[in-house]
């Protein structure tokens, strides 16, 4: 069978089409033995933490940063108190328990029966982390006596019996302390041993200091349920700042290679970003209140809708609002069903594309986090297709295109499947990369250079070798790899979680500087490369090595004395613009800046040495050399977004420099109101502000002509939405006509801006006709506007 999947896969890079043979692959879906016993209930977790803080443990063991000796006991109590903060933080549901032995105080269960200085904190029992169990591992308790760890470990087997019987618990007994601590060949020890293995608890030991393993190396060689686990090991398990997760596939679907062939496979994740957890907002004022007392101190958010202009801070209400997306300085309007209609409709698919040459993808490629996809667990049939298919793929040196959308109805994405040859006693897999599509791509160009010289390329290459992250004495040679991202910790994210249980135990503590260690491993270079980087290349060598490249630091040369004094940088230029136009712009137009002040002084020159030679005054040319361009008028625009806002700031701009920019403003606020209008009635509102905007504008500047002459206009009501605008702002008295009472140069009283917003200003066609022909006055049939008055005036 593994032979014709064999061949299978050999057709299917060499066609990419349909397959015959496929169907002796027998790849179904079904069968999978395995998803029972991973739907059963799962068990809880019981750890119970037996620290040894005897006499011999008073040692000293290593030797702080600032040159402080710790104790081994020390070093036991800040392990394990590493342990229940992971515990606390992550694993909230892991109970836990936590013994001491060889301490001056007795306090346990079995103390009548003569186990001495054993004791078990947290009131003598198991259970889930919270602050009290931090606060007993803040420091050494009162100790200096003789430790037994038989005592401590039948103390601790009590306790897990006590709390784990007749019920599913995963029990874990950590026993840190040294070799000193327990006799070899004590029969009480191993008749813990056989009690471990009877009530099916796992005992992990940690030894301290140089003296060996004394009798655990032997207990652990003697069961399995003893184990031996190295300090490094437990402070890494401790320091973890992430919650452990079991692998189980995010997606299980068919690798779709043709209709006829579909090989059952499930997606894992490799690499997740780990994020700062979120702060939870709580009320102040609840926590005053005693906890027998308070019913909750959380707190809910309500988020509300309001015009920005709006005076009053009335709530727009969700039939009035509408969601746009913007499009230059428009916003254009998108409604729940426009939303629903956009929607990209997908099913779940990993589906075969074609192959690509493996050189093809390359990490530049790369879009999002790194998955793995194997074969469905407990399917043979699914492992022996894939299988082949990862072999061939190996063996012609291709790559897996796909379309890949994990969830219905989700963006899809164009994925690259990399095959990986397992270990001989493991499965193969395949590297998930997410590729990106043509709008994802930034073109990076950069300009040719010269080849290097071979001393320039003999001097690098030294570097190099000096700096590979190996322990080994020579760049061939097998050694322990440096700064592996397996073994380094965030020491951002560390920080953060040290100073939470630290701010929890003392609601008053302090922020600490940074630990200098936290962040050693990623800070620079580790000693043995450093040191390996000192030997190639000595101090002496180092300014040859910058004479070789032409290194050297570029500075900013002072104003004058130098050709290039004069040139000026965009960051500089726009700093003076801005300070000289604020006032005017709000904004800078990085246009208009004349960025090479050496440029435009040397056309200067050339123009005034051609109007001396010309035989021209003198002193007009240096005038006219002189001369500054005028800059041209700021174009005026009045975008959709925040219409009141560019209204009101283009009416200043024209007070400020100087520059008529009102005209314009009118004109484009008018424009934008009617658009308003017509987009609907969920717009009239803001149509509403924006009339009222422009009437406040246009009385302050005197600008009554061009607001009646618009307010004349949707009266004649063009359109019906145009009409339906006009009936709401007739009803509002303060958006009727500009008054002579409020512009001298208006032409209309108060008693014909009522009469306008009524609708009775209109006069029959029989009476007009006959005052205009009485007058003498050949007039159109529609009466003139403001406008046009004023320019039979001029």
């Amino acid at each position: 069978l593994k032979l014709c999947g064999r061949q299978v896969s050999r057709h299917l890079l060499a066609l990419n089409g349909s397959l015959t043979a496929a169907q002796l692959l027998r790849c179904n879906t079904g069968a999978s033995c395995w998803l029972s016993a991973a739907m059963a209930w799962r068990a809880k977790d019981a750890t119970v933490l037996v620290v040894d803080v005897g006499r011999t443990m008073q040692e000293a063991f290593a030797s702080s940063d600032d040159g402080k000796k710790v104790s081994k006991a020390e070093m036991a109590v800040e392990v394990a108190r590493n342990v229940v903060q992971h515990k606390l933080f992550f694993n909230p549901k892991h109970e836990i328990g936590v013994v001491f032995f060889g301490t001056s105080e007795t306090s346990n269960d079995l103390q009548s029966d003569g186990y001495e200085n054993v004791m078990v904190c947290r009131g003598r029992k198991i259970d889930v982390p919270d602050v009290d169990a931090l606060k007993c591992l803040t420091a050494v308790p009162s100790s200096g006596c003789d430790a037994d760890a038989v005592n401590a470990l039948i103390v601790a087997l009590d306790l897990m019996i006590k709390r784990t019987n007749g019920m599913k618990y995963e029990k874990t007994i950590r026993l840190v302390t040294d070799a000193a601590s327990a006799a070899p060949g004590d029969p009480d020890l191993l008749e813990c041993t056989k009690q471990l293995e009877v009530t099916g608890t796992k005992l992990l030991v940690t030894v301290l200091g140089a003296d060996g393993m004394g009798p655990w190396a032997e207990l652990a060689g003697a069961s399995p349920q003893v184990e031996i686990v190295p300090l490094v090991q437990l402070a890494r398990e401790g320091s973890y700042c992430v919650k452990p997760v079991e692998q189980r596939a995010k997606v299980r679907l068919p690798l779709t290679i043709s209709p006829d062939m579909q090989i059952p496979v499930g997606i894992y994740s490799k690499t997740t970003r780990v994020n700062f957890p979120t702060l939870k907002k709580q009320s102040k004022a609840a926590a005053t209140i005693p906890e027998e007392n308070r019913r909750t101190d959380k707190v809910i958010m309500d988020r509300t809708y309001h015009l920005t202009d709006d005076k009053d801070g009335e709530e727009v209400k969700k039939e009035d609002r509408v969601k746009g997306h913007k499009y230059g300085q428009s916003i254009v309007p998108m409604s729940e069903y426009d939303e629903a209609a956009l929607l990209y409709t997908c099913e779940r698919t990993l589906t075969l594309l074609g192959f690509a040459p493996a050189a093809s993808i390359g990490p530049e490629h790369s879009m999002h986090a790194t998955d793995a996809v194997a074969a469905d667990k407990g399917d043979h049939w699914a492992h022996y297709a894939f299988e082949s298919v990862v072999e061939a793929m190996i063996e012609d040196n291709r790559v897996l295109i796909a379309r890949y959308c994990y969830r219905k109805d989700s963006q899809p994405r164009m994925v690259a499947l990399i095959p990986v040859k397992g270990p001989p006693s493991q499965a193969s897999h395949m590297i998930l990369q997410y590729l990106p599509f043509m709008e994802d791509i930034r073109e990076w160009t950069t300009a040719s250079l010269p080849e290097p010289s071979v001393e320039q390329q003999k001097s690098v290459s030294g570097i190099i070798d000096s700096l590979l992250l190996t322990a080994a004495e020579k760049p061939d040679a097998e050694g322990e790899e440096l700064v592996r991202p397996e073994t380094t910790h965030n020491p951002a994210l560390s920080r953060f979680y040290n100073f939470l249980a630290k701010r929890a135990i003392d609601p008053q503590a302090k922020l600490s500087p940074p630990e200098p260690g936290a962040a050693a491993t990623i800070l620079g270079p580790p000693a043995v490369v450093a040191a390996k980087l000192a030997k190639a290349l000595p101090e002496n060598e180092r300014a040859h090595l910058k004479t070789l490249f032409g290194l050297e630091k570029v500075e900013k040369p002072a104003a004058g004395g130098h050709r290039s004094a004069g040139k000026r940088f965009w960051r500089e230029a726009i700093a003076e613009k801005r300070k000289d136009s604020a006032a005017m712009m709000g904004e800078v137009d990085t246009k208009k800046i004349k960025v090479d002040a050496f440029t435009s002084a040397k056309k200067s020159e050339k123009d005034e040495d051609g109007i001396k030679g010309e035989g021209s005054q003198g002193d007009a040319g240096d005038a006219a050399g002189m001369a500054t361009a005028v800059e041209p008028p700021p174009r005026v625009h009045i975008g959709s977004v925040h219409p009141e806002r560019d209204f009101e700031r283009w009416l200043s701009a024209r007070r400020t420099g100087g520059v008529d920019t009102v005209g314009p403003a009118v004109e484009q606020m008018c424009d934008v109101i009617l658009r308003f209008a017509d987009e609907g009635e969920e717009f009239h509102g803001k149509a509403l502000n924006c009339l009222s905007t422009l009437r406040r504008g246009c009385v302050r500047e005197g600008e009554a002509a061009g607001f009646n002459e618009f307010m004349r206009k949707l009266r004649l009501k063009l359109t019906k939405r145009q009409a339906l605008l006009w009936e709401r702002a007739s009803k509002d008295p303060g958006l009727g006509l500009i008054t002579d009472a409020e512009v001298v140069t208006s032409t209309v009283s108060s008693a014909e801006a009522r009469a306008f917003l009524d609708g009775t200003d209109r006069a029959s066609p029989h009476s007009a006709s006959a005052s205009a022909s009485g007058a003498g006055v050949d007039l159109p049939g529609t009466a003139l506007s403001e406008k046009d008055l004023e320019a039979m005036i001029e």
